[in-house]
């Protein structure tokens, strides 16, 4: 196991409410209070799923029982404790999935979409976009402009979330081109800490990570919950 090496993983979450009971049952009871912020079913069930995915796939890699993981916020952030393992995450969820990335780096981030196209997508790049990205889509096919829009999304939130800033104050600073898998531009603050992204693509859903390392090992797997 190398440095570099940086694990990710996807799920699908196949639970009724039943189930998320169970597991929400299984929780600390720090986590299980924090869920409580969580009035909606489903996105209950995905803060549990991706609770669950990470105890799971941590105990996979340190042979540690699931139980026995804690974890932390930090300025909104989800940290696993650092007297346990010296590995770093970050979490995401779309509709039905869960994601989350494993890195010997404190700078990582994830972000997995549904491939549901939402009828609001070009509002909402029009709003969080730079201008030149919004172009881009405007200049496409109308059939081809919600895949290049998730390819866009999930690679920002990916940098916002390894950049730990705020999301809504940074999406249109960083811009993309199509051609180009790392960001083309981004907030002067960010140029000490250059990031290496990466993507996939299903016929559900669309990922995005992103690591400060030069040269990351990844690690893909689909998971069973």
């Amino acid at each position: 196991m190398s440095k570099n090496d940086v694990y990710v993983y996807v799920a699908q979450i196949n639970w009724d409410e039943k189930t998320t009971q169970k597991h929400l049952q299984n929780l600390p009871h720090t986590e299980q209070a924090y869920s409580q912020r969580y009035t909606h079913p489903l996105r209950l069930r995905s803060f549990v799923a991706s609770r669950h995915l990470l105890r799971q796939t941590l105990s996979h890699l340190e042979e540690k029982p699931t139980q026995d993981w804690l974890f932390e916020r930090q300025q909104q952030r989800l940290v696993v404790n650092p007297q346990q393992t010296d590995w770093h995450t970050s979490l995401s969820h779309g509709d039905d999935w869960v994601a989350c990335i494993l890195a010997k780096t404190l700078h990582c981030g994830v972000d997995i979409e549904s491939t549901t196209i939402n009828p609001r997508f070009m509002a909402i790049a029009q709003r969080f976009f730079h201008p030149l990205e919004y172009q881009q889509l405007l200049d496409l096919a109308e059939h081809l402009r919600f895949t290049v829009f998730l390819d866009f999304w999930t690679r920002k939130e990916a940098c916002v979330k390894a950049w730990h800033c705020g999301l809504a104050h940074h999406l249109a600073a960083i811009s993309f081109q199509q051609s180009s898998l790392n960001p083309v531009s981004y907030p002067n603050a960010f140029t000490t800490l250059p990031l290496t992204l990466n993507t996939w693509q299903h016929n559900d859903w669309q990922l995005a990570c992103a690591v400060h390392l030069q040269e990351p090992r990844w690690l893909f797997d689909e998971w069973r919950l």
